[in-house]
């Protein structure tokens, strides 16, 4: 996690961003269902014309792994996101939720496989720029 830190950094300095978003490349075919007549749609493809997983780009969703902003926007919108919006795209790992007590044990399996130990985790803050405003949850 610690260079995808310093690759957001980058990337919003390179590109001039207000904030950056990290988000995960997915091959999901979404559905929704309109409350009023059950009727089911797709949201991202042609049912007549669904393309093979391997053919397809897929869709960004974002992951909450992390969000980056400037303090000024930060200060002033009081929304980590917003202006010129840079995104981060990360590996298909980081896409995990810490909603319930499956979610836990999923990344404490990951997080050894992946090597995110509370010793190599310990020190991850790098030292940012003063116009970049940094939350950090310490999880481990």
């Amino acid at each position: 996690m610690p260079t995808h830190f310093q690759k957001a950094l980058e990337l919003m300095t390179t590109t001039g961003a207000d904030s950056l978003v990290t988000a995960v490349r997915t091959h999901r075919f979404l559905w929704k269902v309109d409350p009023l007549n059950g009727e089911a749609s797709a949201i991202n493809y042609e049912p007549s014309r669904r393309p093979r997983r391997q053919d397809w780009d897929g869709e960004l969703v974002e992951n909450g792994a992390f969000y980056m902003s400037a303090k000024a926007l930060l200060e002033r919108s009081k929304c980590r996101l917003g202006g010129r919006v840079a995104l981060l795209e990360m590996e298909e790992y980081t896409f995990v939720e810490l909603d319930s007590l499956v979610d836990w044990q999923i990344v404490s399996n990951m997080a050894s496989k992946y090597g995110f130990t509370k010793e190599t985790s310990a020190n991850i803050l790098c030292d940012l720029p003063e116009q970049f405003a940094h939350h950090m949850c310490n999880v481990m």
